[in-house]
């Protein structure tokens, strides 16, 4: 497929995908950039470029294919597009300068955009002396719903509802949970509505944990979990 051009809107959307690595709502997306209106989603869909779905309250949430990461690789040294504005001129420089660090050091883009964003480490610094330690998952017993548990799991791990959570860290936060209570529950967890359990569609990023650690669902290994505010 040629290489196609986008509106400064359209390729704007692409490198918020690229850069959060992860699905955002309609709404998330206008509060990093411009608005994706519905002319814009069709065009983005109708080139493969993201997918997009309708979940809870009727809203679309939309993800970058592979193919939308391989046009953001390819935008990196493409330059601006004819006619674009000063901020855009600005962010295609930005782009050509992660592009160089790439070449230099041999990498491929979901190694430097698809890493999960790290808690963050004010609450650490703001206790003085007291000692830095990572969030605790949320305390469980075996006789807990085994559901209360993952979605009490899953909310430790994000900072609102919607954001996706890898499967293997849901495991490692619930010991208490055999693993075959554990992939029932997530199994059944995700019919519900709202409620999305998912593979990861580039396997590139996928550790040898992750693969072990995946919810089959039917004959689909499931890696990725996330509850939407509902």
């Amino acid at each position: 497929m040629d290489h196609p051009r986008l509106t400064p809107t359209q390729s704007s959307v692409l490198f918020i995908l690229l850069a959060e690595s992860r699905e955002l709502s309609t709404s998330e997306i206008r509060e990093l950039g411009p608005a994706l209106d519905k002319a814009g989603r069709d065009r983005l869909n109708s080139l493969g470029l993201i997918e997009s779905r309708r979940g809870a309250r009727r809203a679309y949430f939309h993800v970058l294919t592979d193919r939308g990461w391989a046009w953001c690789a390819a935008e990196l040294h493409a330059g601006p597009p004819a006619r674009a504005n000063s901020f855009l001129r600005a962010m295609y420089t930005v782009l050509d300068g992660i592009g160089r660090y790439i070449d230099a050091e041999d990498l491929r883009l979901h190694e430097v955009f698809g890493r999960p964003r790290l808690p963050s480490t004010e609450s650490d610094e703001s206790a003085g002396d007291s000692p830095a330690v990572d969030s605790p998952p949320p305390a469980t017993t075996p006789d807990a719903d085994p559901r209360a548990q993952v979605a009490a799991a899953y909310h430790s791990r994000v900072p609102s509802p919607g954001g996706f959570v890898l499967v293997t860290h849901l495991r490692t936060d619930l010991p208490v949970l055999s693993p075959e209570v554990f992939d029932a529950t997530m199994v059944a967890f995700q019919r519900e509505p709202g409620v999305s359990l998912i593979p990861q569609e580039d396997q590139a990023l996928l550790t040898p944990a992750d693969r072990a650690a995946a919810v089959m669902v039917g004959t689909q290994p499931c890696h990725l979990f996330a509850i939407e505010e509902i």
